[in-house]
């Protein structure tokens, strides 16, 4: 009876795999898929928003987002600020002023979406356990640096769910000279797409503490996303 009984208890935890065995499995999954993809595009729909003491300004762009050898580029093809209508070839010109006034809080919120591969091959996996996301029944994998990511209940081949990072930030040389600092919130939903797991939303959320003649405040800078109509090359 003893025996039946740990071999009860015992079943569940030898089901559930290692950390390392999940992203694995992945990562052996991912390679597979993208063997031969030399570049990947999406349509994107973003709105980024800054939250400050004087006022409230939102900025929708929409384009396109390509993923290939290099860092990701996007091209906007519709830009509003405000309700109001602006050259797309300006979004370069906004992009730096945002830089300019917020630092590496903006860069961090207005960069564009990575994909998920080198993000989790160069984590450090620490533990997994049994978990419900958005009532899905998912793997939850925690890593060293912080951070979460969900996949499917499956150990030979799960799909990625959902990647979320959250942190406190420096703002940078100049930054810590004013007296900034910060704590970023991303959470990235990904769908399966020719056997790979690609952004389909993201939400960025970046409170920075900033400090002007004496006077100590707030502003919140987001962004969200979403991709659609994937096309793999």
């Amino acid at each position: 009876m003893r025996l039946l009984l740990f071999l009860f208890l015992a079943a569940p935890l030898a089901a559930q795999p290692s950390a390392d065995a999940i992203v694995d499995a992945w990562l052996a999954d991912l390679r597979r898929a993208s063997a031969g993809v030399g570049r990947i595009e999406a349509d994107e729909a973003a709105v980024w928003t800054v939250d400050g003491p004087r006022r409230l300004l939102e900025v929708e762009a929409d384009g396109v987002l390509i993923w290939g050898d290099a860092r990701p580029e996007r091209e906007v093809d519709r830009l509003l600020v405000d309700g109001q209508r602006v050259d797309a070839r300006r979004a370069g010109a906004a992009v730096d002023r945002w830089q300019r006034a917020f630092g590496p809080a903006s860069r961090e919120v207005l960069r564009p979406q990575s994909l998920p591969g080198r993000l989790l091959a160069r984590g450090e996996p620490v533990e997994s356990a049994a978990d419900v996301y958005e009532g899905q029944r998912a793997w939850r994998v925690t890593f060293g640096r912080g951070g979460h990511a969900w996949f499917t209940r499956s150990a030979a081949s799960p799909r990625l769910l959902a990647v979320r990072l959250e942190g406190e930030r420096e703002g940078g040389r100049d930054g810590r000279q004013r007296g900034e600092s910060g704590r970023l919130v991303r959470e990235v939903r990904y769908v399966r797409v020719r056997g790979m797991d690609l952004p389909a939303s993201a939400e960025t959320r970046f409170t920075v503490r900033q400090r002007r003649r004496l006077r100590e405040y707030f502003v919140t800078l987001t962004a969200t996303a979403g991709y659609s109509r994937h096309v793999v090359r």
